[in-house]
Protein backbone atom coordinates (compact mmCIF):
# COMPACT_ATOMS: atom_id res chain seq x y z
CA UNK A 1 0.00 0.00 0.00
CA UNK A 2 1.82 3.16 -1.35
CA UNK A 3 0.13 5.33 1.32
CA UNK A 4 1.41 3.21 4.49
CA UNK A 5 4.91 4.44 3.10
CA UNK A 6 4.05 8.15 3.23
CA UNK A 7 3.39 10.58 6.38
CA UNK A 8 0.00 10.97 6.00
CA UNK A 9 -0.64 13.28 8.99
CA UNK A 10 1.32 16.15 7.40
CA UNK A 11 -1.73 16.12 4.44
CA UNK A 12 -4.48 18.77 5.09
CA UNK A 13 -6.60 16.25 2.96
CA UNK A 14 -9.97 14.82 3.79
CA UNK A 15 -8.69 11.93 1.57
CA UNK A 16 -7.05 10.83 4.66
CA UNK A 17 -9.30 12.06 7.30
CA UNK A 18 -12.20 9.82 5.47
CA UNK A 19 -10.15 6.74 4.64
CA UNK A 20 -10.76 7.23 0.89
CA UNK A 21 -7.11 6.89 0.52
CA UNK A 22 -6.91 3.67 1.34
CA UNK A 23 -9.55 2.76 -1.22
CA UNK A 24 -7.08 4.87 -3.61
CA UNK A 25 -4.28 2.26 -2.46
CA UNK A 26 -5.78 -0.05 -4.19
CA UNK A 27 -7.34 1.16 -7.80
CA UNK A 28 -3.79 3.11 -7.83
CA UNK A 29 -1.15 0.98 -7.54
CA UNK A 30 -1.22 0.60 -11.34
CA UNK A 31 0.16 3.68 -11.58
CA UNK A 32 2.57 4.72 -8.55
CA UNK A 33 6.14 3.74 -10.51
CA UNK A 34 4.93 5.75 -13.56
CA UNK A 35 5.62 9.29 -14.77
CA UNK A 36 1.49 10.06 -14.63
CA UNK A 37 -0.04 13.35 -15.37
CA UNK A 38 -2.69 13.40 -12.60
CA UNK A 39 -5.49 16.44 -12.46
CA UNK A 40 -7.89 17.09 -9.67
CA UNK A 41 -10.61 19.22 -10.01
CA UNK A 42 -11.18 21.11 -6.67
CA UNK A 43 -8.21 21.65 -4.10
CA UNK A 44 -9.45 23.59 -1.50
CA UNK A 45 -5.91 24.31 0.77
CA UNK A 46 -3.92 21.98 -2.03
CA UNK A 47 -3.21 19.43 1.00
CA UNK A 48 -4.28 16.60 -1.86
CA UNK A 49 -1.86 18.23 -4.17
CA UNK A 50 0.99 17.68 -2.37
CA UNK A 51 -0.26 14.07 -1.39
CA UNK A 52 -0.49 12.69 -4.60
CA UNK A 53 3.13 14.75 -5.75
CA UNK A 54 4.52 12.56 -2.94
CA UNK A 55 2.27 9.72 -3.58
CA UNK A 56 3.56 9.61 -7.74
CA UNK A 57 7.42 10.31 -7.22
CA UNK A 58 7.69 10.31 -10.89
CA UNK A 59 3.96 12.17 -11.51
CA UNK A 60 2.98 15.82 -12.78
CA UNK A 61 0.16 17.01 -10.58
CA UNK A 62 -2.58 19.53 -11.89
CA UNK A 63 -4.97 21.16 -9.81
CA UNK A 64 -7.88 23.11 -10.86
CA UNK A 65 -10.49 25.22 -9.13
CA UNK A 66 -12.05 28.62 -9.41
CA UNK A 67 -10.65 29.80 -6.05
CA UNK A 68 -6.87 29.15 -5.89
CA UNK A 69 -5.26 28.62 -2.17
CA UNK A 70 -3.56 31.84 -1.61
CA UNK A 71 -0.66 30.59 0.26
CA UNK A 72 0.11 27.23 -1.34
CA UNK A 73 3.57 26.70 -1.15
CA UNK A 74 5.28 26.74 -4.70
CA UNK A 75 6.41 23.05 -5.55
CA UNK A 76 7.70 21.06 -8.15
CA UNK A 77 5.88 19.34 -10.24
CA UNK A 78 2.57 20.72 -9.28
CA UNK A 79 0.44 23.21 -11.58
CA UNK A 80 -2.68 24.73 -10.55
CA UNK A 81 -4.74 26.94 -12.48
CA UNK A 82 -7.77 29.17 -12.46
CA UNK A 83 -11.26 28.54 -13.64
CA UNK A 84 -14.33 26.98 -13.63
CA UNK A 85 -14.83 23.45 -14.13
CA UNK A 86 -17.87 23.58 -16.79
CA UNK A 87 -16.22 26.01 -18.44
CA UNK A 88 -15.08 22.73 -21.02
CA UNK A 89 -13.20 25.44 -23.66
CA UNK A 90 -10.70 26.02 -20.31
CA UNK A 91 -10.94 22.22 -19.27
CA UNK A 92 -8.92 21.87 -22.76
CA UNK A 93 -6.66 24.62 -22.75
CA UNK A 94 -5.17 23.58 -19.36
CA UNK A 95 -5.20 19.93 -20.95
CA UNK A 96 -3.26 21.42 -23.96
CA UNK A 97 -0.72 22.97 -21.44
CA UNK A 98 0.23 20.04 -19.00
CA UNK A 99 -1.26 16.89 -21.05
CA UNK A 100 -1.25 17.36 -24.73
CA UNK A 101 -1.85 13.43 -24.97
CA UNK A 102 -4.06 13.30 -22.55
CA UNK A 103 -4.27 12.48 -18.40
CA UNK A 104 -3.83 8.94 -16.57
CA UNK A 105 -6.40 9.76 -13.78
CA UNK A 106 -7.90 12.75 -13.51
CA UNK A 107 -9.89 13.16 -10.34
CA UNK A 108 -13.14 15.31 -9.59
CA UNK A 109 -13.22 16.83 -5.53
CA UNK A 110 -15.22 20.39 -6.81
CA UNK A 111 -18.54 21.08 -6.81
CA UNK A 112 -20.40 17.50 -6.01
CA UNK A 113 -23.27 19.29 -8.39
CA UNK A 114 -24.39 16.78 -10.55
CA UNK A 115 -25.38 18.79 -13.61
CA UNK A 116 -21.11 20.92 -13.20
CA UNK A 117 -19.73 16.78 -12.30
CA UNK A 118 -21.59 15.63 -15.45
CA UNK A 119 -20.65 18.15 -18.30
CA UNK A 120 -16.95 18.47 -16.70
CA UNK A 121 -17.27 14.52 -16.41
CA UNK A 122 -17.94 13.54 -20.41
CA UNK A 123 -15.58 16.68 -21.81
CA UNK A 124 -12.92 15.31 -20.18
CA UNK A 125 -13.50 11.69 -20.18
CA UNK A 126 -14.20 11.81 -24.32
CA UNK A 127 -11.27 14.45 -25.02
CA UNK A 128 -8.58 13.94 -22.25
CA UNK A 129 -8.44 11.16 -20.28
CA UNK A 130 -6.16 8.22 -22.05
CA UNK A 131 -7.58 4.82 -23.30
CA UNK A 132 -7.12 2.89 -19.68
CA UNK A 133 -7.11 6.15 -17.64
CA UNK A 134 -9.25 6.26 -14.31
CA UNK A 135 -11.47 8.93 -13.63
CA UNK A 136 -12.56 9.42 -9.86
CA UNK A 137 -15.74 11.43 -8.38
CA UNK A 138 -15.41 11.82 -4.81
CA UNK A 139 -18.26 12.35 -2.69
CA UNK A 140 -21.43 11.35 -4.89
CA UNK A 141 -23.90 11.22 -1.72
CA UNK A 142 -24.38 14.66 -1.94
CA UNK A 143 -27.56 13.53 -3.88
CA UNK A 144 -29.31 12.28 -0.93
CA UNK A 145 -28.79 15.59 1.53
CA UNK A 146 -31.85 17.89 1.65
CA UNK A 147 -29.14 20.90 2.43
CA UNK A 148 -27.09 20.25 -0.88
CA UNK A 149 -28.21 22.42 -4.11
CA UNK A 150 -29.27 19.60 -5.86
CA UNK A 151 -29.69 16.86 -3.13
CA UNK A 152 -32.71 15.15 -1.52
CA UNK A 153 -33.11 13.02 1.32
CA UNK A 154 -34.38 9.63 0.85
CA UNK A 155 -36.30 7.03 3.06
CA UNK A 156 -34.60 3.40 2.32
CA UNK A 157 -37.74 2.11 4.00
CA UNK A 158 -39.70 2.41 1.49
CA UNK A 159 -37.95 0.12 -0.88
CA UNK A 160 -38.77 -2.35 1.48
CA UNK A 161 -42.22 -1.94 1.48
CA UNK A 162 -42.80 -1.25 -1.60
CA UNK A 163 -43.23 -4.42 -3.79
CA UNK A 164 -45.69 -6.28 -6.55
CA UNK A 165 -49.00 -7.86 -5.72
CA UNK A 166 -49.00 -11.29 -5.36
CA UNK A 167 -50.53 -12.30 -8.21
CA UNK A 168 -47.57 -10.63 -10.26
CA UNK A 169 -44.64 -12.76 -8.56
CA UNK A 170 -46.44 -16.11 -9.62
CA UNK A 171 -46.71 -14.64 -13.38
CA UNK A 172 -43.16 -13.87 -14.96
CA UNK A 173 -44.44 -12.70 -18.70
CA UNK A 174 -47.07 -10.57 -17.24
CA UNK A 175 -46.62 -6.89 -19.10
CA UNK A 176 -47.18 -5.43 -15.53
CA UNK A 177 -44.06 -6.30 -15.13
CA UNK A 178 -42.90 -3.86 -17.65
CA UNK A 179 -42.33 -1.14 -15.19
CA UNK A 180 -40.08 1.56 -13.61
CA UNK A 181 -38.69 0.81 -10.15
CA UNK A 182 -38.85 3.65 -7.47
CA UNK A 183 -35.10 4.85 -6.94
CA UNK A 184 -33.41 8.11 -5.78
CA UNK A 185 -32.44 10.12 -8.95
CA UNK A 186 -31.32 13.70 -7.18
CA UNK A 187 -28.05 15.66 -8.50
CA UNK A 188 -24.85 13.41 -8.11
CA UNK A 189 -26.89 10.06 -7.22
CA UNK A 190 -28.88 10.81 -10.79
CA UNK A 191 -25.66 11.53 -12.76
CA UNK A 192 -24.01 8.46 -11.17
CA UNK A 193 -26.97 6.31 -11.92
CA UNK A 194 -27.01 7.51 -15.47
CA UNK A 195 -23.08 6.16 -15.27
CA UNK A 196 -24.17 2.88 -14.98
CA UNK A 197 -26.10 2.92 -17.60
CA UNK A 198 -23.24 3.45 -19.51
CA UNK A 199 -21.20 0.36 -18.33
CA UNK A 200 -24.13 -1.23 -19.37
CA UNK A 201 -24.05 -0.03 -22.97
CA UNK A 202 -23.50 -3.55 -24.36
CA UNK A 203 -26.56 -4.55 -22.97
CA UNK A 204 -28.73 -1.52 -23.22
CA UNK A 205 -27.80 -0.69 -27.19
CA UNK A 206 -28.66 -4.51 -28.23
CA UNK A 207 -32.40 -3.95 -27.38
CA UNK A 208 -33.51 -7.80 -27.21
CA UNK A 209 -32.52 -11.09 -26.21
CA UNK A 210 -31.35 -11.81 -29.19
CA UNK A 211 -30.54 -8.25 -30.48
CA UNK A 212 -27.13 -7.22 -32.08
CA UNK A 213 -25.35 -4.73 -29.87
CA UNK A 214 -24.55 -0.86 -31.32
CA UNK A 215 -22.05 -0.37 -29.48
CA UNK A 216 -19.89 -1.15 -26.27
CA UNK A 217 -19.49 0.73 -23.00
CA UNK A 218 -16.98 3.35 -23.20
CA UNK A 219 -16.30 1.72 -19.75
CA UNK A 220 -13.74 -0.80 -19.03
CA UNK A 221 -15.16 -0.70 -15.74
CA UNK A 222 -17.05 0.87 -13.03
CA UNK A 223 -15.91 0.36 -9.02
CA UNK A 224 -18.34 2.27 -6.54
CA UNK A 225 -18.13 2.71 -2.50
CA UNK A 226 -19.17 5.22 -0.26
CA UNK A 227 -17.94 8.12 -1.29
CA UNK A 228 -16.16 7.69 -4.40
CA UNK A 229 -16.97 6.13 -7.70
CA UNK A 230 -13.84 5.33 -10.37
CA UNK A 231 -14.17 4.77 -13.59
CA UNK A 232 -12.06 3.33 -16.28
CA UNK A 233 -11.89 3.84 -19.67
CA UNK A 234 -11.92 1.49 -22.44
CA UNK A 235 -8.97 0.32 -23.60
CA UNK A 236 -10.04 0.47 -27.59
Amino acid sequence: MRSQELPLERYDTDKVRNGLIQVYDLLLAPWVDRPVVLLEIGVYRGGSLLLWRDYFPQGIIVGLDVRLPQDFPPTERVFLFQGDQTDTAFLSWVARQVAPQGFDIIIDDASHIGEYTKRAFWHLFDHHLKPGGLYAIEDWGTGYWDDWPDGKSLDLSLYESQGPPPDLVRSPHDPRWKHPWPNHSYGMVGFIKQLIDEQGALDATRKNLKGRPQRSSKFESMFITTGLVCIRKARR
